[in-house]
């Protein structure tokens, strides 16, 4: 899905603590030679800087910590689980945020305790219900089928299961109402009522919302904080006692989204851009800290903001072309089916090796398109290169969140990923063989031609 973006006023952060976040301007400084690992690795090939990954998650941790709050960054697993990446994640301290019973299992396998994994999403089988019960997870409950099925599992189990609700609300034209209880139907109100009604076999714990994704204005969060906060004292009297408000996710990275999908004017993100955010959560929270508890737990649930600017795709120049009436092009061996986001983003282009740098003076406008046999395999309609040889490695920016786990085999296998980090350089996914393709495939015996040796 693309990216649904509001006009938004600037807003002046005087109060907030100001962290850097860090700009993938500086493409190359951290990944070494790229001409090196792609005759290592093969290309195209996935870069992930440890040290970048690291930063950014101490960056956001830090711009959203409040006095008096307990903040809780829990790591969402969808934007791109990749064990190493969980893995150094939840070595800086996240924990998981997961939506399906794979990503929950995955987190159990890395070792995160089911006291620190929230599940959330619309569709939780029975089994995987119980297991999060007995785990102590927090289960985030999504409609009212779910909430009775919750009720069904832990009355069976005799224990009480540790519940949060999602809540959604209507803000502007478009606004995420496909999951979660609506606040402002009274549906919303309505699973307090049956929630309080199920008495010991429900531990209720959080009120949880996620409004979108690379949501650039800041003012949704405060809606979000002003509606969970209402629900949270509708709850207290009710006698339950919410501890936890959950912003999810959603927020931005410093990509840069194509003018289609933009606010008028660009809306590019760079250095201290998520402190608003930061504000409009903590600001109204600190403010009623009654409706959560005297202390209560924020809880943030985000992806892109933490891994999009700590991965690159370096590719290799395959062909040239002139394109009437058009240009220069280049075609690379990495395609749409690498990089889904090229059809939003503007990712940042760059030649990867010093000879190609060195000719930047010379540098104009390109075309970039990959392998695929589609005609909307554009990576880049339009980057500025210096002049590309055949073999010319460049090296594809902000591509961390989502275009590992929505990649696919499409004409093409998908490649390796390597870690750059303190003991260099290690492989943590290798590249797709036809084994890994089609070795779940079979052909019925009649189907099989004379000789195959499929």
């Amino acid at each position: 899905m693309a990216p649904k973006l509001e006009l938004i006023t600037p807003r002046s952060m005087q109060k907030h603590r100001m962290v850097d976040i860090t700009s993938a301007d500086s493409a190359l400084d951290d990944i070494g030679d790229a001409r090196a690992l792609l005759d290592e690795f093969g290309s195209p090939l996935y870069i992930l800087s440890e040290k970048m990954l690291r930063a950014q998650y101490r960056a956001f941790r830090d711009t959203f910590t409040a006095p008096g709050i307990n903040t809780v960054v829990a790591y969402s697993y969808k934007t791109n689980y990749l064990p190493a990446v969980c893995s150094i994640l939840h070595q800086e301290g996240a924990w998981a945020e997961v939506v399906s019973g794979m990503e929950y299992d995955l987190a159990r396998s890395l070792g995160v305790p089911g006291s620190k994994i929230i599940f959330n999403g619309p569709y939780k089988r029975p089994d995987e219900l119980a297991r999060a019960i007995k785990e102590e997870a927090l289960i985030n409950v999504d409609n009212f089928d779910e909430l009775d099925l919750l009720i069904s599992v832990a009355g069976n189990l005799g224990i009480a299961a540790r519940t949060g609700l999602r809540i959604n609300f209507q803000y502007g034209r478009q606004s995420w109402t496909k999951f979660g209880m609506n606040a402002d139907n009274g549906e919303a109100v309505e699973a307090l009522h049956r929630i309080k009604k199920a008495g010991r076999k429900l531990r209720f714990e959080a009120l949880h919302n996620h409004s979108g994704t690379f949501q650039v204005n800041p003012d949704i969060y405060a809606r979000a904080a002003q509606v969970l906060i209402a629900i949270a004292k509708s709850a207290r009297g009710l006698g339950l006692s919410p501890t936890i408000a959950d912003f999810g996710g959603g927020y931005p990275s410093n990509n840069r989204l194509k003018p289609a999908f933009d606010v008028p004017g660009g809306s590019g993100s760079s250095g201290q851009f998520l402190a608003p955010f930061a504000e409009a959560i903590a600001g109204p929270l600190s403010k009623a800290r009654k409706a959560f508890g005297e202390r209560p737990t924020m809880v943030l649930e985000p992806g892109r903001a933490l891994v999009d600017t700590a991965f690159r795709l370096a590719c290799t120049v395959v062909a040239r072309k002139n394109i009437a009436g058009q240009g220069e092009a280049v075609i690379v061996d990495a395609g749409v089916n690498l990089v889904p986001t090229a059809y939003w983003y503007d990712h940042g282009v760059n030649a990867a090796s010093n000879k190609d740098i060195h000719a930047a003076l010379g540098a104009k406008p390109v075309a970039v398109f990959g392998p695929l046999c589609m005609q909307v395999d554009i990576l880049r309609e339009r980057a500025v290169l210096p002049a590309m040889s055949l073999g010319s490695p460049l090296v594809i920016s902000n591509v961390g969140a989502y275009c590992i786990t929505q990649s696919m085999q499409f004409i093409q296998p998908r490649p390796a990923v390597v870690l750059v980090g303190p003991n260099g350089v290690e492989e943590i996914r290798r590249r797709e063989t036809r084994s890994d393709i089609f070795g779940m495939d079979r052909i019925p015996a009649r189907l099989r031609a004379k000789g195959a040796k499929f």
